[in-house]
């Protein structure tokens, strides 16, 4: 039998899917209008004007802030325009995604709208066409018309940075975590703070985040350019809906929620979206030798078996590993984040938890197939997923793709791990390799 060692594990609330989608898009669901949903991207869309580059931010509480100043920092030379600044900016003139450096007082230079999402952005595909800005009416709906709106966002704090959090259509909280809706009115719940620790178990259950980003606006003594930035605590994020023929609505997320207008020149924040293709896990682009795997807990499931295998009639065993209901690795505590199972309720009511694992050590654009299986306090399995997936291409950057059968596969055995004492410290060995209590490989 064949083993490769499995480390990475993370708990949180998810359907048992592993689709397809854009890099750089978030998992969460969210409904726009009574027909569409969208994904959000992983961050507030910015561009370095040095190199001609669009990304995303590389975290959701990510914002550039008053070094948005510099939009004009450009000097002539004898190989022409260059400029001085090297880094990003994130405040744009409405509809700049044509000319994102804009920064002209007068509304009528900003007469057409153009798409942002029609470049190309380095982390979201790195093609064009593959992103949109939603309308005023889309952002009115996700924050007033989806069903249970009010419950689904409020204001938060997310390593020190406030915005604006929006929780998917089927949120389901990780367990460990909290959240105080806008509508709650109960004042001892705990505020919307969350550490970065605790932030990726949100995210990766559907949360977005909406940062502060300031705004940028005219400079008062020269009058002739947008190039004062105000360090306000406001969330200010442009729609691609005209008023008239010098302003545009934006949607003021921090605080009070609302859409509102303002001068097409008035720099603002971003935040991209794609449509949804409607299943209930929107997965991000993963490494090539990495594997996502989510499933429901069980009613009286004490044990969880993943087995992955190679060929599709399951004789040539790629590993396996256990977990206990709460979803820790059986002996191993392989986990850095509180378990994802609730407790039954004391009326015995059967309370759902979603698990979410991740493996590595995969082999790249191989087929693989797998069986997720649970089982009660006497070892006999109660009920079985299954599925087979195609791990990504490490040149292109194919995103793994799976697909999930009901089975009554029938379960292994598990494999031994031996501990050693090395300098008063307890570490794992597995494969010749050597790992701290935590699942860290210890090179």
């Amino acid at each position: 039998m064949k083993t490769k060692v499995c480390i990475v594990l993370v708990c949180l609330t998810m359907m048992a899917s592993n689709l397809q989608a854009t890099e750089g898009a978030l998992r969460g669901k969210f409904a726009i209008s009574a027909t569409d949903t969208v994904a959000f991207s992983r961050g507030n869309l910015q561009y370095q004007p040095s190199t001609n580059t669009w990304r995303f931010a590389e975290n959701q509480w990510d914002f550039v802030g008053t070094a948005n100043e510099r939009i004009r920092s450009y000097q002539y030379s004898v190989d022409g325009w260059v400029w001085t600044y090297e880094g990003w900016l994130d405040l744009f003139g409405w509809g700049t995604g044509n000319n994102p450096t804009a920064s002209s007082t007068k509304n009528s230079n900003y007469g057409s709208y153009n798409e942002w999402g029609n470049n190309a952005i380095s982390n979201g595909g790195n093609a064009r066409n593959l992103w949109r800005t939603m309308t005023k009416d889309e952002w009115e709906y996700l924050y007033r018309g989806r069903e249970n709106a009010a419950s689904l966002y409020a204001n938060g704090t997310v390593n020190g940075v406030n915005g604006s959090i929006l929780l998917p259509d089927n949120w389901v909280i990780p367990a460990g975590l909290h959240f105080k809706p806008s509508n709650s009115t109960d004042s001892t719940a705990a505020p919307n703070n969350y550490t970065t620790d605790e932030w990726t178990l949100m995210e990766m259950a559907g949360a977005v985040f909406l940062p502060i980003t300031y705004e940028r606006t005219k400079d008062w003594q020269s009058q002739d350019y947008c190039t004062k930035v105000y360090a306000s605590q406001t969330a200010r994020y442009w729609t691609s809906t005209p008023n008239g023929t010098n302003g545009g609505y934006y949607c003021l997320a921090f605080g009070s929620p609302s859409i509102t207008i303002d001068n097409r020149y008035v720099g603002k924040a971003v935040r991209l979206v794609q449509n949804h293709d409607g299943s209930d896990l929107f997965p991000v682009m993963a490494d090539a030798h990495n594997a996502l795997f989510s499933w429901k807990s069980v009613p009286n499931a004490e044990t969880y078996v993943l087995h992955v295998y190679e060929d599709s009639a399951h004789t040539e065993e790629a590993f396996y590993i256990t977990f206990d209901r709460n979803g820790v690795v059986t002996g191993l505590h392989f986990v850095s984040h509180a378990p994802a199972r609730a407790q039954e309720d004391a009326d015995s009511t059967y309370s759902e938890r979603l698990f979410f694992y991740t493996l590595d050590g995969l082999q790249a654009n191989t087929d693989y197939w797998y069986t997720i299986s649970g089982e009660d306090s006497s070892s006999q399995t109660i009920s079985t997923v299954s599925g087979c997936f195609h791990t990504a291409d490490s040149e292109t950057g194919q995103e793994i793709t799976t697909s999930l059968e009901e089975t009554s596969d029938t379960i292994g055995t598990y494999p031994q791990i031996r501990k050693i004492l090395l300098n008063g410290q307890i570490y794992l060995m597995y494969e010749g390799r050597m790992y701290d209590v935590q699942g860290k490989r210890i090179e």
